[in-house]
């Protein structure tokens, strides 16, 4: 098993993290085990896209205006093409989990087809693609001083504005980047 369970917790990516795809990213653990981690970025929008216009190319019919208008994120750089469905509630959808008490993981299509209706899902984020570490992998990185560790909260996660996110969970743990040495982990 890992050293700590990050299952549910956020990893606040360091000011000077050697991998530039993850800088000033702010990732959702969806699942920590002795095999490695998922997580999905949960600060970085496509602005260039909408969920409404994602799921009309699924050829799923649209009819609530505010899906038009969602915008989706960039989950990570795995997979790009594969959309996962983070959202409040159980986890009562086809191949769904859940990753906390009101927080679940889905990649099935019929929580888009509520989704595109306005029915039955509270918050949500349509996220394309993945961040995901192999066994040991990401405590390695945790020792490095990559990442910076924060729980999770259903604010942080759905409500706060995707550019604060970043800041907002450094802040949550007492840490001001403006301050923060590269000799983080190293005493």
């Amino acid at each position: 098993m890992p050293k700590a369970n990050l299952t549910h917790h956020f990893l606040i990516a360091a000011p000077d993290l050697p991998d530039p795809r993850f800088g000033q990213t702010l990732i959702y653990i969806c699942r920590h085990d002795q095999h490695g981690a998922l997580g999905l970025m949960v600060n970085r929008p496509i602005e260039q896209s909408r969920v409404g216009k994602l799921l009309e190319d699924l050829s799923i019919d649209v009819t609530d205006p505010q899906v038009m208008e969602d915008v989706p994120l960039e989950g990570g750089p795995v997979y790009p093409e594969v959309g996962f469905v983070l959202h409040t509630g159980q986890p009562e959808w086809a191949s769904s989990f859940a990753i906390s008490e009101n927080v679940c993981i889905t990649t099935s299509q019929d929580i888009l087809k509520r989704i595109a209706a306005g029915q039955g899902v509270g918050h949500y984020h349509l996220c394309l693609g993945h961040a995901n570490w192999g066994k040991e992998q990401l405590e390695r990185e945790l020792d490095n001083g990559d990442w910076l560790v924060c729980p999770a909260d259903l604010n942080l996660l759905f409500d706060t504005p995707f550019a604060d996110r970043w800041q907002i969970a450094a802040d949550k743990i007492g840490v001001n980047f403006d301050y923060l040495s590269s000799d983080i982990g190293h005493a």
